[in-house]
């Protein structure tokens, strides 16, 4: 495709996360030549991929807002990606925002773009977009032009933290009821955010990246038993009972409440949706989660659990 100059640099925040280089890689295949790109981080030395080819590493951090100004200085367009749970869980990521934010303008950045939450909303009972809510508010209120990239749930780290335990021990504990979500593949994610950031006619806008399904409780559970071809038990519980059983299947004592949150806000309806948005965007079809499932789930079972919040 052609790539309009004007829009170039694109940079991207965040560039040593896993979203972020997904992004940067996307954009490098459909054609920005890597002089067009800037990516910022904390840590440039992870970067070398990157910056062999090219593309300009700049180090920034969320929380130091000296080293903000002049790293997104000279960018036309500019992804705010959100910060990690680690920083909402210690009440900080509002204000990493709002430096990345307030010195994107004073750099003269002239289109903001955010990956932001399924229906952020100051009252939803998904306690972590309330961040996201309010970060929408300030690109609104920038004075630059702005896009909202609502990105819905990723399954990778729901088939690390939950999934896998319930392969493991043929019990899987949900308690979202007939609550619906959507997930979304990380690399389906990433080509829509690269396609929104090449895109002509995306101010003002938000988009919902969902993938091409509308999941319960019951029919991820159905994937897990074809994936895995084993015998699973699907046991249902209210959300305030989740946390304790999924701790005695082996989730991590800080991710268990989290799925507790997450099963009470997808039985409101605060993670449904769907939308065509990702594929008009990223120009081509969405994975769905027992395709995804049977390609990752063998891969994730033979090697160690990660950490919380990888």
């Amino acid at each position: 495709m052609a790539i309009d100059p004007a829009i170039l640099p694109i940079l991207v925040t965040g560039g040593s996360g896993k979203l972020a280089r997904l992004i940067v890689r996307e954009l490098l295949v459909r054609g920005v030549p890597p002089a067009g790109l800037i990516v910022t981080t904390r840590t440039p030395k992870r970067l070398g991929e990157f910056a062999a080819l090219g593309v300009e590493i700049r180090d920034a951090d969320n929380d130091r807002p000296e080293t903000l100004v002049e790293a997104f200085r000279g960018a036309k367009r500019l992804l705010l990606v959100s910060g990690t749970p680690e920083a909402f869980l210690a009440g900080v990521r509002v204000q990493q925002h709002r430096n990345a934010v307030d010195a994107a303008i004073a750099a003269g950045v002239p289109h903001l773009f955010y990956t932001s939450a399924p229906n952020a909303d100051p009252n939803t009972a998904a306690d972590a977009h309330v961040d996201h809510w309010k970060t929408e508010q300030m690109l609104k209120e920038s004075g630059a032009d702005w896009t909202i990239m609502r990105h819905w749930e990723w399954p990778d780290w729901h088939l690390e933290h939950h999934w896998r335990h319930a392969v493991d021990r043929g019990v899987y504990y949900a308690a979202s009821g007939d609550g619906c979500i959507a997930h979304v593949t990380r690399p389906d994610t990433a080509a829509a955010d690269a396609g929104a950031l090449l895109g002509t006619d995306v101010a003002g806008k938000t988009f919902d990246i969902t993938g091409p399904e509308r999941l319960t409780a019951r029919t991820i559970h159905a994937a897990l038993c074809r994936a895995s071809g084993r015998k699973i038990e699907l046991v249902e519980l209210e959300p305030d009972e989740l946390a304790a059983k999924l701790l005695e299947t082996g989730t991590h004592p800080d991710t268990a409440p989290v799925f507790a949150m997450m099963a009470t806000a997808i039985r409101e309806g605060w993670y449904d949706g769907f939308s065509e948005d990702p594929e008009v965007l990223a120009g081509r079809t969405r994975e769905t989660v027992g395709e995804w499932l049977a390609s990752e789930l063998p891969m994730v079972l033979a090697r160690p659990p990660l950490g919380p919040w990888d």
